[in-house]
C-alpha cells in the first residue's frame, strides 16, 4: 500500500516537477557497456528514472557480442535523453573517454552497466552543488550481491555519516576511502580544466583520476544520500584476481596517488594508511590461495606503503595480524611468510592473547620466533571493541527472552559481568546459553567461554524495544554496546 501510494503521488507530481526543472543545469551520465545484455535495462532505467529529471544518457557499446547494443537503442527510441554511439572493443576507460567527448551536461557522472542509480541520491547532490559551487560532490555507494543489497564498507559508511558541503582534502582526508570513479558528479568545467581522463588499462586506475580530482577541487561535497548501487560481480576486472600481475597493477595505481598526493604531505601519510588498512589487506588475504609469484610481488611492494604511513597512526590502526604480516614481508622471509598464512596468521580471532611489556599481545604464528617485533603483535582497540548481537527472541507471557552473545574479540573472559539497559524496563541477566563462536576461513573454530546470556525483558512483549544497550565488564577492561532486537 505504501509503495502504491508513491507511485501514485510521483505521477501526480511529475509533470510539476518536471517544469520547474526545465532550467536547472544538464547532468550527463556517462554508461560504458561490454557484453552487459543482462543489466543493462536495469541500469538505464535507472538512469531515466531519476528524481533529477535534467539528464542526458550518453551509452558507448564498446564492441559488444551480444544484445547490449540492441537494448541501449530500445532505450533510445524510448526516450529522447538517452543518445547510443558504438565503437571497436577498445576497454572500459578508452570508452568512458569517447563518451565524455561527446557529452555536453554542464556536470558529468559515470554509471557502469551492470550498476544502477538510486532514484533520490543523484537530485540530493545536484541540490547540494548548485548551492555551494563545489567541482565535485562524492555520493554513498551499497552493494548488491545476488538479489540482496548490502551496505557498504565500514570505512565507507563512516565517511558518509559526516556529510560536508564545500570542503577540501586537507580538511577532510577521509574523502579518498571513495577511490571508485563512479558515485560522483564532476562539474564539467572543472573536469577539462583539471585535463582528467581514464587510463586505458582500468584496474585500479579510478584512483587516479579520484585523487587528482580532489586534490585540485575547489570545494568537495560529500552526500549523505545514498546515491549508487555496485552490483558485485567475481567477474569484475577489480574483483577476484590473484595474479602477480593483478599486485603490480594495484600497487602501480597505489604508488600513483601517492605520487599525486605528493604535494600535500599528511594526506599522503594519510592515503597511505588507508591502504594498509582497507585495501592492502584485500591482496595480502588472497595469499591463502595464492602462489610463490604472488608472495613475490607483494614483497617486493608492500614494504615501501608502510615505510609511507605515520608510525604513530600505523602501530595503534592497522590490525596485529597485518602488521606482522607487512613486517614479514619486510623481511623478506618466504618460509616465514607461508607458515604463518598457512597457520590462520591472519584471522587474529583463531589466536589466544596475553599481557606483554608492550601491551595486550596476539599470539600469532610465529610469535618470539619469527623475524618481528613484539609491538606488532599487539592488538588495536577496535580489534577488541565489545560486540553484541541478539541471537534470538521469544515470548514467554509477558516477558521478551532475548539469547544475547557479548564478548570482546581477540579476548578470552574470566569473570564477566553483563549489564543491560534498554526504556527503563525491568531486565533480568543470567549468564547462560551457547558461547560466541567465531569460524574461521577454513572452517576452525574459537568459542568465547562465559559469552552467552539470557536476557529477559518484564512485561515488555507488546511493546518490545527495537534495541538494547548492554555494557560488558571483565576485570580491568569494559565496554559498551548497542544491539537490534531482531523482529
Amino acid at each position: 500500500m505504501a509503495r502504491l501510494r508513491r507511485r501514485l503521488r510521483r505521477a501526480l507530481t511529475a509533470p510539476l516537477d518536471r517544469w520547474r526543472q526545465r532550467s536547472r543545469p544538464v547532468l550527463s551520465i556517462v554508461v560504458p557497456v561490454y557484453n552487459g545484455e543482462e543489466f543493462l535495462d536495469e541500469c538505464l532505467t535507472s538512469a531515466r528514472k531519476q528524481d533529477y529529471r535534467r539528464v542526458e544518457i550518453v551509452v558507448i557499446d564498446d564492441g559488444s557480442t551480444d544484445g547490449s547494443l540492441a537494448v541501449a537503442q530500445r532505450h533510445a527510441k524510448a526516450d529522447a535523453r538517452v543518445t547510443v554511439l558504438s565503437q571497436a572493443n577498445a576497454g572500459v576507460g578508452e570508452a568512458r573517454r569517447a563518451a565524455v567527448a561527446v557529452a555536453t551536461g554542464e556536470f558529468l557522472t559515470f554509471l557502469d552497466a551492470d550498476d544502477w542509480l538510486t532514484r533520490a541520491g543523484v537530485r540530493a547532490a545536484m541540490d547540494v552543488l548548485e548551492e555551494t559551487g563545489s567541482d565535485v560532490s562524492v555520493m554513498p555507494y551499497q552493494r548488491q550481491e545476488g538479489a540482496a543489497i548490502r551496505p557498504p564498507a565500514q570505512w565507507i559508511r563512516s565517511l558518509h555519516a559526516r556529510p560536508a558541503r564545500h570542503t577540501t582534502l586537507s580538511e577532510r582526508p577521509d574523502v579518498l576511502v571513495n577511490a571508485v570513479a563512479c558515485a560522483k558528479i564532476f562539474r564539467r568545467t572543472f573536469w577539462d580544466a583539471t585535463q582528467l581522463s581514464f587510463p586505458t588499462v582500468l584496474l585500479a586506475g579510478d584512483q587516479i583520476v579520484t585523487a587528482t580530482a580532489y586534490r585540485d577541487a575547489n570545494g568537495i561535497d560529500i552526500s549523505g544520500v545514498m546515491g549508487y548501487t555496485w552490483r558485485r560481480q567475481e567477474s569484475s576486472i577489480s574483483q577476484g584476481q590473484v595474479t602477480a600481475e593483478a599486485v603490480h597493477a594495484r600497487q602501480d595505481a597505489i604508488d600513483a596517488v601517492l605520487e599525486v598526493l605528493t604535494p600535500l604531505p599528511d594526506v599522503r601519510a594519510e592515503r597511505a594508511l588507508q591502504y594498509l588498512r582497507y585495501n592492502i589487506p584485500n591482496s595480502v588475504l588472497k595469499l591463502e590461495r595464492a602462489d610463490d609469484a604472488y608472495l613475490d610481488a607483494l614483497v617486493e611492494r608492500v614494504p615501501r606503503i608502510v615505510d609511507a604511513a605515520p608510525a604513530d597512526r600505523y602501530a595503534r590502526e592497522v590490525p596485529a595480524q597485518y602488521r606482522v604480516l607487512y613486517a614479514l614481508l619486510a623481511s623478506g622471509d618466504r618460509d616465514a611468510i607461508w607458515r604463518y598464512v598457512r597457520a590462520e596468521g591472519m584471522q587474529s580471532e583463531m589466536h589466544p592473547s596475553g599481557v606483554e611489556p608492550a601491551g595486550l599481545t596476539s599470539y600469532l604464528p610465529g610469535w618470539q620466533s619469527d623475524p618481528v617485533p613484539p609491538e606488532a603483535y599487539v592488538l588495536t582497540a577496535e580489534q577488541t571493541a565489545l560486540k553484541v548481537v541478539v541471537r534470538a527472541v521469544h515470548h514467554d507471557g509477558d516477558n521478551l527472552v532475548l539469547d544475547v552473545a557479548a564478548w570482546f574479540p581477540n579476548v578470552d573472559l574470566s569473570a564477566p559481568s553483563l549489564t543491560i539497559k534498554t526504556d527503563g524496563d525491568l531486565v533480568d541477566v543470567v549468564q547462560w546459553g551457547e558461547p560466541a563462536v567465531f569460524t574461521s576461513r577454513l572452517g576452525s573454530e574459537r568459542a568465547y567461554p562465559g559469552s552467552g546470556w539470557t536476557v529477559t525483558l518484564r512485561g515488555v512483549a507488546r511493546r518490545a524495544p527495537k534495541q538494547i544497550t548492554a555494557t560488558l565488564t571483565d576485570g580491568d577492561r569494559e565496554g559498551t554496546a548497542t544491539a537490534k532486537i531482531p523482529r
